[in-house]
């Protein structure tokens, strides 16, 4: 019997890698995209642009109820945020558009997919390097100094928020990673927000750029919205699990085993790609 095209076999698959993913969330912070990316790719076989549309819809179903959370709380920069977007949107929609476009090119197809495992890559180092600097107060209390300084810089902040915004923009557009990874060291580095505004403001700005891109993929047939749908639906329990149990567990190894498993699944998707 098959449901939205799928036997009961793959929705339950696909209800599974939401629960866990969703999991590994709750425990740990670590962006839906690094490991939804891999996990759709490796175990569910969809192709590179395929993948990055169903990601970006996962990753926009998957924040709606946790910006809802953070507006109530007040804690999203809409300032801040509304800078960044302008100039995250229009990077986001050029590269989106030129990526979907080339569905039918499989040498671009593989090109991607090593693109993609170059972010998950560089993605897992910036997490692991913000692990580090979080640790050390000195280097803490520089990004502060940093902060103090753009912050009597407006014209120079805007012109880096702009320019954050584009670099942040493209690589969601093209990989469908870099909301949160990226931006949230950014904000915490330029703006100098506090750790509860920084979570907040990211999650909008993943939003909406995770919208934008699924719109854009979806357009161009690009997206398996069936199992965006369920994954994010699996996702649900998952994280309440994981943030119930991420207090009773050291962040560093909890931490430390995700960026394990996303670093495996990097070089899987690179080996799947060379042997294409």
């Amino acid at each position: 019997m098959l449901l939205f095209d799928l036997t009961p076999a793959e929705i339950l698959l696909r209800l599974l890698l939401g629960t866990v993913i969703g999991f590994c969330i709750g425990l740990t912070g670590v962006g839906g995209g690094v490991l939804v990316l891999p996990s759709v790719t490796l175990i569910l076989k969809i192709n590179p642009i395929m993948a990055v549309g169903t990601t970006t819809l996962y990753n926009f179903l998957s924040k709606i109820t946790a910006t809802i959370h953070h507006g109530r709380l007040k804690t999203i920069d809409w300032n801040i945020s509304i800078r960044f977007l302008m100039g995250a949107v229009p990077a986001n929609i050029v590269t989106a558009l030129w990526v979907s476009s080339h569905g039918e090119d499989s040498r671009f197809k593989q090109i991607l997919m090593q693109f993609i495992v170059g972010v998950v890559i560089f993605s897992v180092l910036i997490i692991i390097l913000n692990m580090i600097t979080r640790s050390r107060p000195k280097v803490v209390e520089k990004e502060r100094e940093l902060a103090e300084q753009l912050q009597k810089k407006r014209a120079i902040r805007t012109e880096v928020c702009l320019l954050l915004g584009t670099i942040s923009g493209s690589l969601v557009g093209a990989t469908s990673i870099g909301g949160g990874v990226l931006i949230v060291p950014m904000l915490i580095i330029v703006f100098g927000l506090p750790a509860s505004r920084t979570v907040g403001t990211a999650i909008f700005i993943s939003m909406i750029l995770a919208m934008v891109t699924a719109l854009i993929y979806g357009s161009h047939g690009e997206q398996d919205r069936v199992t965006a749908c369920i994954m994010a639906l699996g996702s649900l329990a998952g994280v309440f699990y994981g943030s119930k149990l991420s207090v009773k567990i050291p962040e560093v190894f909890l931490r430390a085993i995700v960026l394990v498993l996303v670093l495996v699944a990097a070089i899987m998707m690179l080996g799947n790609s060379i042997t294409q």
